[in-house]
């Protein structure tokens, strides 16, 4: 099951509201949806699509059209009116269709405070390569370490799996050769092991995965990363996995196709799609064509530089005004920042242009 495009009449901050998640109309398996902090993608990933399905109910006015597993290219636009007759006269189509919304799952931001699902999923997984393998228990354990090492391939992950005890506590060793708990993990690690790593542990098929924000806790190298593995996880597995972000590291790590950027003007809600490029761009890059920022630095300091550059394009660049203000950016960001070199450079072209006239 693919969610294919979305429509919101009126909810909250999302009037009109459309969102097409295809790609030249094909349904696509990653899907990144980007904003900043107060954009709806939260709302949007939890309250319409989640919920909507998962509750099989619909605000009047709102639709979702999907691409089911029941048949090739199957496609089903789901709105109020639908529901309602199907509830009334379950129709064998649309209760086929009703028994697939199940295959939804939302992962919030942050951490859980219960990890008991994610010691469940990974017991449950080396409880199988015992009683149904027939695996050894130092052999599932090593098993279980290869599967590891294959999802976070890249991730330079310091820790090892150790084994579950006779109370069903999963263990880990640390870079020191320590046994912990999960809940002794790095804020990270708990990141990647309670949700990617439950996640393709628990072979998720033809299913809807939201997750919201996988960047919490994650170092910018990891947050490159964690795109590739849950791209690896929706292809292997026939799911279509959208996540909502403000990393600059992870829109950078999709393919341009792949971004839904959410933007707020007015109090109103609409989504851009048509990027030039995004995979392998330069994160400041990212920043100010994606994001659209009005500069890459506290505002405080970016406002200084645009000051001090107005003043040399006016040719004050020999006034004590501007000289002062030349040496405080200097004392503030450094001598050899690239903007303040560049504004050097600038004021010794004019300089010299003056001297020839």
């Amino acid at each position: 099951m693919k969610l294919r495009k979305i429509h919101i009449d009126d909810y909250k901050l999302f009037n009109n509201f459309d969102m097409d998640l295809t790609d030249n109309g094909k349904s696509q398996n990653l899907i990144v949806i980007a904003g900043i902090n107060g954009s709806g993608k939260t709302t949007l990933l939890k309250e319409v699509i989640y919920q909507t399905l998962l509750n099989k109910s619909i605000q009047k006015g709102n639709s979702i059209e999907i691409e089911t597993n029941d048949k090739k290219d199957h496609i089903v636009v789901i709105n109020s009116q639908s529901l309602q007759l199907s509830t009334q006269e379950q129709v064998n189509e649309e209760n086929e269709l009703f028994s697939q919304l199940d295959r939804i799952y939302y992962y919030e931001a942050g951490l859980p405070e219960d990890k008991q699902h994610v010691k469940n999923v990974i017991v449950k997984y080396i409880d199988s390569l015992i009683y149904e393998k027939d695996k050894k228990s130092s052999e599932a354990y090593k098993l279980a370490q290869e599967v590891l090492d294959s999802v976070f391939i890249g991730f330079d992950m310091q820790i090892e799996f150790k084994g579950v005890d006779r109370n069903k506590e999963v263990l880990f060793k640390n870079a020191k050769s320590e046994t912990i708990k999960i809940e002794e993990l790095s804020n990270g690690e708990k990141e990647l092991i309670t949700k990617a790593f439950a996640i393709y542990l628990s072979e998720i098929t033809d299913s809807i995965i939201l997750i919201d924000e996988p960047e919490s806790s994650l170092h910018p190298i990891w947050q490159f990363r964690i795109t590739q593995l849950y791209q690896k996880i929706a292809d292997k597995y026939n799911n279509q996995i959208i996540l909502s972000t403000h990393s600059p590291h992870i829109v950078s790590a999709v393919q341009k196709e792949q971004i839904r950027l959410l933007i707020k003007e007015n109090n109103h809600l609409s989504v851009i799609s048509n990027f030039n490029r995004s995979y392998g761009v330069k994160v400041d890059q990212i920043l100010l064509e994606i994001f659209r920022t009005n500069g890459l630095r506290i505002p405080e300091v970016e406002n200084k530089l645009i000051q001090l550059r107005e003043m040399v394009s006016s040719n004050q660049y020999d006034t004590d005004k501007c000289n002062a203000l030349k040496q405080e950016l200097e004392n503030t960001i450094g001598f050899d920042d690239i903007d303040l070199a560049l504004i050097r450079l600038e004021i010794a072209k004019r300089k010299k242009h003056e001297k020839n006239q």
